[in-house]
């Protein structure tokens, strides 16, 4: 698995929160991680849900930077539809400017 497909998440991250999401199944964690494949074709409403699950319920190893959701942008950016995901751009630049 190429780290950078996933916006630099390391596998051994991944795995790591699988296995604490596991161990603390009451949270409800999140433990995936999109890959820029995934943000550059899922349908706008489950893109919305993949996204937000990830920067707002993400276990700790798994947490996104301002800088990976950055990435997220820019690959947002090169949509065909990005008329259609003005509310997913601007979630991405709060999270960035920390709002």
């Amino acid at each position: 698995m190429d780290s950078l497909q996933y916006f630099g998440v390391p596998r051994e991250n991944m795995r790591l929160a699988e296995m604490h999401a596991g161990m603390f199944h009451h949270l409800r964690l999140n433990t995936h991680v999109p890959s820029r494949s995934e943000v550059a074709t899922l349908p706008p409403a489950e893109l919305r849900t993949v996204l937000l699950d990830w920067m707002m319920r993400s276990a700790t190893e798994i947490i996104p930077s301002r800088a990976q959701i950055h990435e997220v942008l820019i690959v947002l950016r090169a949509r065909s539809d990005i008329t259609q995901l003005t509310d997913i751009s601007e979630m991405c630049s709060n999270y960035i400017s920390g709002e």
